[in-house]
């Protein structure tokens, strides 16, 4: 319908509305863009850097591959509203003030959540395009034959450690998924981390953890600026960043592999269409047709499950004016 110059403009065009309106409204206090500030300065971002990936290489995962992107988006309302649902259990984060109005609130949280992915991704494409470990090579090795079920319990031990044990073991959250779900990707042919290094190519595992990084630097900087926000609910005595202690940024760059190696997983369900450019078509079995609309459908729900329980015991103050 549109030709990728013209996609590229528009998301342009819609970076600069979103910039002026979000951070426009922040500094002058107009609501609800003041308190909903997140999801309005993490868009902006996005565009803005898929924009530059386009500009830099030609080809970028809005303008490029658009569908899959919004694919993209919503996996990762989907995955943010899984880990809402393991706060519950974990109680890291809290939020306070949150809009009263419940159409408001949830429209801003979903937004926040559904950047996750994109930001993440599109940080990483960025540092590729700008060469960033590209000629990189690593000592090349052959996986152990029970490496992948070996992976598979330890992610699944640690899992269930942060989940039973939430205080001092909590943090194992962001090891034990990017462990399982890598065993499962290298047995069944999917995109796998563990293969890349295998081959003596640890770009990608870099660029991913580095945009990890980056992306929680800008998140905590841009919740700190909101009026809406999360917080960090564990007393550390290590010097703090943005409302963080500084080895939490370790986590981010976790949740950077964790992240695609979960997409990468989830990707099974739609033949291993991907936002990635190149995406092949996994090995095996091929996914029923109502795979990816039984997922869909099941991102609405866990969705509301989690906002309902996040309303209930993770936010510790509401605006009423608002």
């Amino acid at each position: 319908m549109f030709d990728e110059e013209a996609k590229a403009k528009a998301a342009l065009y819609a970076a600069i509305f979103l910039t002026f309106a979000g951070y426009g409204g922040r500094l002058l206090g107009l609501e609800p863009l003041h308190n909903q500030f997140f999801p309005w300065a993490a868009w902006a971002y996005v565009l803005f850097a898929d924009n530059l990936v386009y500009r830099l290489g030609g080809s970028s995962p809005l303008v490029s591959r658009t569908g899959e992107f919004l694919v993209l988006a919503a996996w990762s309302l989907g995955l943010g509203a899984l880990f809402e649902l393991l706060n519950l259990r974990l109680g890291a984060w809290y939020y306070s003030g949150q809009p009263a109005t419940l159409s408001l609130r949830w429209t801003g949280r979903a937004l926040a959540l559904a950047a996750l992915l994109p930001s993440l991704f599109v940080t990483a494409e960025l540092l590729r395009s700008l060469g960033l470990f590209r000629n990189l090579k690593s000592p090349s090795f052959r996986a152990p034959a029970d490496l992948p079920g070996a992976l598979l319990s330890a992610g699944l031990l640690a899992l269930a450690l942060a989940v039973a044990l939430p205080g001092a073991l909590a943090p194992l959250v962001w090891l034990g998924p990017l462990l399982a779900a890598e065993a499962l990707n290298f047995r069944f042919g999917l995109p796998s981390l563990l293969r890349e290094l295998q081959g003596g190519l640890p770009g990608k595992t870099l660029r991913l953890a580095a945009a990890g990084i980056i992306c929680g630097l800008l998140w905590n900087a841009w919740n700190s600026a909101a009026g809406a926000r999360w917080a960090s609910a564990a007393v550390s005595p290590w010097p703090g960043l943005l409302g963080l202690p500084l080895p939490a940024y370790a986590g981010f760059a976790l949740f950077g592999l964790q992240s695609y190696s979960l997409y990468a997983l989830v990707s099974w369900l739609r033949g291993g269409r991907s936002w990635e450019e190149g995406a092949w078509e996994p090995p095996g079995r091929r996914p029923p047709a109502s795979a990816w609309p039984a997922a869909l459908a099941a991102i609405i729900i866990i969705s509301y499950i989690a906002f309902r329980l996040a309303d209930a015991r993770s936010v510790r103050l509401y605006l009423g004016w608002l």
